[in-house]
């Protein structure tokens, strides 16, 4: 998928890709209209856009099956939608689009 960025720095001063407006995340969610999990996700996370949350918690938060959401957090995060942060070796996730 190839959507508008800008390179920003993260939390540590390293530069990463950055989804470039708010306005792209509808274009995103159609991306993965076929994606039920995925979509899940996006939606989850954007109601939370200043929040890591932990792989665990987001199942949880999602009420679904394991497996189907991690699918879905692997995907979003290869395709840089979702970001991943290592805190303490626990990995954190949180929206890339439109911060």
């Amino acid at each position: 998928m190839n959507l508008p960025y800008f390179l920003a720095s993260d939390h540590v001063g390293k530069e990463v890709k950055v989804i470039a407006t708010r306005e792209k995340l509808p274009e995103v969610i159609g991306e993965y209209a076929d994606d039920q999990y995925c979509r899940e996700v996006i939606f989850f996370l954007r109601q939370h856009p200043r929040t890591r949350f932990s792989r665990l918690a987001i199942v949880h938060a999602l009420n679904g099956y394991k497996w189907c959401i991690e699918q879905a957090l692997n995907r979003l995060t290869n395709d840089g939608v979702v970001k991943r942060y290592n805190e303490n070796g626990v990995s954190l996730y949180s929206l890339g689009v439109g911060r």
